[in-house]
């Protein structure tokens, strides 16, 4: 794919506009920092607090649901696009935005009075399916410098699970301050690169306003959070996610797909990876837990920004290899291998992270609780015998 873009695909991008639309952004984060200072305080009002428990990675009851006015503004501003571009109506509105409202609103809910798991999943499967009805699902996936991937027949069933492994991917990573908000940051900048690549405008601005209200977001986000996102602002962010990476048509979808997950990596892979460990420990990985990477590099003493920053480089490395692979000036030899990049650092990651906690106090104390029952049970066994 040639790195420059025709200008053909931005006829409306005159003078003006070239203002207008980052002055929008700008607005967007802005308006979006206020509103979530008057929602501290509303929260707090109201009582929809998050109190601390031992599963918590906050010591003081803190202000949730402050994803409202990041869901607002990004709609608000995102909706200006279908006025502008009215081909983009239906792939906006029905594909992006009403869906992933729908999950805000389920979100929103679940925050103040929490909702069964499965009724939950249900909500999001049908989400899934109006997003994919609309949009189309990804049929196949190219690979720079080895070839193009068919999905066939699983090309609807892999769409749908994107999609809901999404919603639920960017939910569990909202648990650590300044950590959901800030990789919203990253993955919306590369994606609007890839848009102006792609010459699609709706792919360059609705991820603009995405990023700027995670952004205004988290002014109070940022350790120590005064308020959380909640599963409103999570969920939204997921699906929002999920839909834009359909976003671009045929040919283009297949092209970026690649490079926009391996933007998307850290977030994807450690709730993953936590999950497939916690089934193969017999654990439900629906109950609450602080066995992700990042609680573990919180319990074993890292800062929480610090943790949000390491995500985000290892973002930003992902991201820049799966730009590199659209470059024409990259040769199939070295594109062919870019894509190893990520597994090379999310086997970096697992490795250190186990290591450094096994090394801690908190991993010690982890140890000593999990042989506990096993303790407990050997004078039972014995009497039995």
């Amino acid at each position: 794919m040639s790195d420059a873009v025709d200008a053909r695909l931005f006829p409306t991008f005159d003078s003006i506009e070239s203002v207008l639309w980052p002055g929008l952004a700008l607005a967007v984060f802005v308006v979006t920092a206020i509103l979530v200072d008057v929602m501290i305080i509303l929260a707090t009002r109201w009582h929809i607090l998050d109190l601390p428990s031992r599963r918590s990675a906050h010591s003081l009851p803190t202000a949730r649901a402050g994803g409202v006015p990041m869901v607002a503004t990004s709609v608000i501003a995102s909706a200006m696009v279908c006025a502008r571009w009215p081909d983009a109506t239906v792939p906006v509105l029905c594909g992006l935005i009403g869906p992933a409202l729908i999950v805000a609103a389920v979100g929103f809910v679940d925050d103040i009075r929490p909702l069964r798991a499965l009724l939950r999943l249900f909500i999001q499967i049908g989400v899934a399916v109006a997003v994919v009805a609309v949009l189309g699902p990804l049929r196949s996936v190219v690979f720079p410098g080895i070839g193009t991937l068919d999905l066939g027949p699983a090309a609807w069933p892999l769409s749908l699970v994107w999609v809901v492994g999404m919603i639920n991917a960017y939910n569990f990573m909202d648990g650590s301050d300044g950590m959901a908000a800030t990789g919203a940051i990253v993955i919306t900048t590369f994606l609007c690169g890839l848009g102006f690549l792609v010459g699609s405008p709706v792919l360059v601005l609705v991820p603009a306003f995405l990023g700027a209200a995670a952004a205004g977001f988290l002014v109070f986000n940022w350790a120590p959070a005064r308020v959380f996102m909640g599963d409103v602002g999570s969920a939204y962010l997921g699906a929002a996610l999920a839909a834009l990476a359909l976003v671009p048509d045929g040919a283009s979808r297949a092209q970026v797909f690649l490079p926009m997950l391996m933007a998307m990596w850290p977030y994807i892979f450690d709730p993953f990876l936590t999950v497939l460990r916690r089934v193969a420990a017999g654990q439900n990985p629906l109950v609450p837990h602080r066995e992700f990477l990042f609680h573990r590099l919180v319990r074993a003493g890292w800062s929480h920004p610090s943790v949000a920053l390491l995500y985000a480089a290892l973002a930003v490395a992902g991201g820049l290899a799966g730009r590199l692979l659209l470059s024409d000036s990259v040769t199939p030899e070295v594109r062919r291998w870019l894509p190893f990049v990520v597994p090379v650092m999310a086997a970096g990651l697992v490795a250190y992270v186990d290591d450094h906690f096994r090394r801690s106090p908190a991993g010690a104390l982890a140890r000593a609780a999990a042989s506990a029952p096993r303790l407990a049970a050997a004078p039972e066994a014995a009497k039995a015998e």
